[in-house]
């Protein structure tokens, strides 16, 4: 389990608070494995967290693009790597009877949450607040 640390707020209300549900459902998906649940339950678990994710990312993309921050394109083409590492867990899970997708699950959120966040993420919180572009931000977030 991995606990929220606020040195990981970005400061935009609505990417913080999908930030923690992407923790919670992945976190959640970990102790769905760990617990030694039906394939239902894995499945639906992982799912859950999939689609989470997935929201955000698309989401924060089309908020880097209202916004207008230059690099929008080269963070995209970061969360298309990270939903192709998402997608190989969950095909490996089902290829692989002795693979461990909560560990798998686990590293991916290390460092979705610590590599990516403060290293990409920061960068657009950082561009947006010296823009003074923080509320636009937050309402592209919210539609």
């Amino acid at each position: 389990m991995v606990d929220w640390d606020d040195s990981i707020l970005v400061g935009i209300p609505t990417v913080d608070n999908d930030h923690k549900a992407i923790l919670y459902h992945i976190n959640r998906f970990i102790d769905v494995v760990g617990s030694r649940s039906g394939i239902g339950t894995i499945h639906q678990s992982f799912r859950n967290m999939e689609a989470c994710i997935h929201r955000h990312l698309a989401a924060e993309e089309r908020m880097l693009s209202i916004v207008g921050f230059e690099e929008t394109e080269r963070h995209v083409m970061v969360h298309q790597k990270l939903a192709a590492e998402l997608d190989e867990i969950w095909d490996d899970m089902l290829a692989d009877r002795n693979f461990r997708p909560d560990d798998a699950a686990r590293k991916w959120l290390e460092e979705w949450l610590f590599g990516h966040v403060k290293a990409e993420d920061f960068c657009y919180r950082d561009w947006i607040f010296d823009a003074g572009l923080e509320v636009k931000a937050e309402e592209a977030m919210k539609n």
